[in-house]
């Protein structure tokens, strides 16, 4: 019966542990750059073995799960017109490069504003990166070509310094919709040619839908399984209770 009970929990952590990570991404369906988490639970080796099965097959009930930890999914968020000389987006492979007081750290939110020293940064106040260093803007025309080129009254001053990631599970969120790179699991890249949007931004990749039906799915399975432990409990108060009664 424990068993029974333990794999219930189990079961039942699953499906907060999911909730807690569609409702945040939910809450980021308007986030510039956000890229959506998605829920990686591994299989304990013993019950892998109980079950037959192998680590990549689909979670099931009969067997406890524990939550191992969250993968990212980078793919393409819709562009979205702005009008603003300095939003940039990137369409295809790559992020933009951020200086900040931890070290090197990598975005897809494009949103960046001119500071009182001219120098381009985040709305954080990171400062964005270019080849040639942190850039600055000095002048009245600003512009950005599509290889990412900084053209300031119509001299390229500086070239956004935008990466690929060789692997991207080695990116983690850092908060400030910022990335750190593992390094001993993956290396920064340059790109060749980036194809670098001005006056757009990249939006979220929530697929809102999926969520709130993902959401009624992960309800519905707590819902089961908090009455299979209720139902587990009483069961064994009414085998103690009948111990030794004749």
């Amino acid at each position: 019966m424990s068993g029974s009970i333990y794999a219930a929990t189990s079961g039942s952590e699953v499906q907060r542990v999911r909730m807690d990570i569609l409702t945040h991404n939910l809450a980021n369906m308007n986030t510039v750059g956000y890229k959506t988490d998605e829920a990686v639970f591994r299989i304990k080796d013993e019950d892998l073995e109980a079950g037959g099965g192998q680590e990549d097959k689909p979670l099931s009930a009969t067997l406890p799960v524990i939550p191992l930890t969250t993968r990212t999914d980078f793919s393409q968020g819709l562009l979205q017109s702005t009008g603003n000389p300095l939003d940039l987006a990137i369409e295809g492979d790559g992020f933009f490069s951020i200086q900040t007081d931890e070290g090197i750290r990598y975005t897809r939110n494009g949103s960046f504003t001119l500071g009182e020293d001219g120098r381009l940064s985040t709305q954080d106040g990171y400062a964005v990166m270019g080849e040639g260093g942190e850039i600055t803007i000095d002048g009245a025309d600003v512009e950005f070509d599509g290889n990412g080129n900084v053209i300031v009254d119509g001299q390229i001053t500086d070239k956004l310094r935008i990466v690929e990631i060789s692997e991207p599970t080695a990116l983690t969120k850092a908060g400030y919709n910022l990335f750190v790179l593992d390094e001993a699991r993956g290396e920064e890249e340059p790109v060749e040619y980036a194809n670098v949007h001005q006056g757009f931004l990249e939006g979220s990749n929530v697929n809102s839908v999926k969520i709130m039906t993902d959401l009624i799915e992960v309800m519905r399975g707590y819902e089961s399984y908090q009455k299979i432990i209720r139902t587990l409990d009483e069961n064994s108060s009414k085998l103690i209770a009948g111990v030794g009664n004749p």
